[in-house]
């Protein structure tokens, strides 16, 4: 017996790339909702919440006002917290 991926070989239904990168632009230049962006792009505001979940890009809150970047706190350890000098 051999462990065989459940992942599909090819999804046919699978929103266009395109389409997809015309979707980050509007979120992260824009910075449109779904339902903004779905009204743009013609396609259903669910799947564009789908696209902006997938890419990291579904909360406002989470990026940079004037660049449009997801802000990503790290450290260099785990469990590390602010330096105090």
């Amino acid at each position: 017996m051999v462990d065989v991926s459940s992942r599909p070989h090819r999804s046919p239904t699978r929103t266009r790339r395109r389409i997809e990168r015309r979707v980050k632009h509007l979120r992260t230049k824009r910075r449109f909702g779904p339902v903004q962006i779905a009204g743009r792009v013609g396609i259903p505001a669910s799947t564009v919440h789908r696209i902006l979940v997938r890419e990291g890009l579904n909360r406002l809150d989470h990026m940079d006002r004037a660049t449009g970047e997801v802000i990503r706190y790290e450290r260099d350890r785990p469990g590390t917290c602010c330096t105090w000098t």
